[in-house]
């Protein structure tokens, strides 16, 4: 296990991750949030990537601050964050309401698994 250090801003925490997908890459800033029980990435992330959200025929109920919304579920061939891969992560599309300072939301679905604790005072994740 190993100590990383997280990006903060405000009461929020950040980390880059290296996306791949179909021989493209993207390195991009992510939201870590406890509370998303899946990872959501930008439709403009997902297509720079070759994923196209709209064909999509699985829609995900999440809640977002405006209500319940449905967004597409698509898969991504792989997600390395602070020194872990997760292959085939089910992820959505939903562009996040922070504009261009992040990609998206590193949701739980990453997170668990892998044995991870969050040290919120120190902004640490060991994992």
């Amino acid at each position: 296990m190993r100590h990383y250090h997280l990006e903060v801003r405000g009461d929020l925490f950040f980390t880059q991750v290296a996306l791949k997908h179909q021989g493209r890459i993207r390195v991009v800033k992510l939201l870590i949030d406890c509370g998303a029980s899946q990872a959501i990435f930008s439709w403009g992330t997902l297509i720079s990537l070759g994923i196209d959200p709209a064909i999509s025929t699985i829609r995900r109920r999440i809640i977002t601050a405006n209500g319940a919304i449905y967004v597409p579920e698509t898969m991504l061939g792989e997600l390395d964050a602070l020194g872990q891969q997760a292959d085939n992560l089910k992820v959505l599309a939903h562009n996040i309401p922070l504009g261009g300072q992040v990609a998206g939301v590193l949701g739980m679905n990453f997170l668990r698994r892998f044995d991870t604790n969050l040290n919120f005072k120190q902004a640490t994740i060991l994992i």
